[in-house]
Parts: C-alpha cells; sequence; structure tokens
C-alpha cells in the first residue's frame, strides 16, 4: 500500500476512535461525536477504494487460484463442523446461546478459518 493511502486510512482510523472515545469519555454534543466517526469512515472507504482501484495486480496463476480455492474449501468444512457442534450444544441444553451469538461466531470462524486456511496453503506451496 503506497504511504499516501496509508497514512490517510490511520487518519480514518484515528478520527473514527477519537470519536468513539469523546462519546464514552465525556458528555459532549451527540453531533460532534457522530460527525468525527462519519468523517473516519468516509476517510477509510475512500482510500480503499482507491488503493484498490489504482493498485498494480500481480498475475494470478494456476497456484494461487489452487491454493486460495483449497483454503476456502476447508474453510467451509471447519464453519459447517463448528455449526453441528452448536447444534448438538444447544439440542443438549449445554449452553445458553442467543441467535445474535451464533450468527457472530459462524462470521468468525469463516472469516478467521479462510484467512488461516489460505495462508497456510500459501507457505505451504503447491498442493497436491
Amino acid at each position: 500500500m503506497e504511504s499516501k493511502y496509508k497514512t490517510r486510512l490511520i487518519l480514518g482510523f484515528l478520527t473514527m476512535l477519537f470519536g468513539i472515545f469523546l462519546e464514552y469519555m465525556f458528555e459532549i454534543d451527540k453531533l460532534i461525536t457522530i460527525v468525527l466517526i462519519n468523517l473516519g469512515a468516509i476517510l477509510v472507504v475512500y482510500n480503499l477504494y482507491y488503493h484498490i482501484k489504482y493498485r498494480e495486480i500481480p498475475s494470478k496463476d494456476e497456484r494461487i487460484r489452487k491454493t486460495a480455492n483449497a483454503g476456502l474449501a476447508y474453510s467451509w468444512v471447519t464453519t459447517f463442523l463448528i455449526i453441528t457442534l452448536i447444534f448438538w450444544i444447544d439440542y443438549f441444553k449445554w449452553l445458553e446461546i442467543t441467535i445474535q451469538q451464533v450468527i457472530g461466531l459462524i462470521y468468525f470462524v469463516m472469516i478467521i478459518s479462510a484467512l488461516l486456511f489460505q495462508t497456510y496453503f500459501k507457505k505451504m506451496g503447491d498442493i497436491e
């Protein structure tokens, strides 16, 4: 990532964090915190968009596609097993979990396992 996009991205995150900090630590007008959080979010989205739009994309070869697909396949299986585990936990009433917790857990497992498996397969090299 170019340094100008990185700097603006960090500035956006800091602006958002500052707005959140002001919201919870001080009793000030809500309009100020809303403006700061929205300004930070706009900076983040704007700079991510331009970074993605103007970056140099390396060509995708067969090995890269194969490792990405294998990582996503393993992530899908892991997510499926976690959903099955959640079903049995609820069936036997081992834990009381809400729908929001289940959906959050599934999203977390999907994203983290996809990233971990893809990173693992990239380090491994070629998939057989």
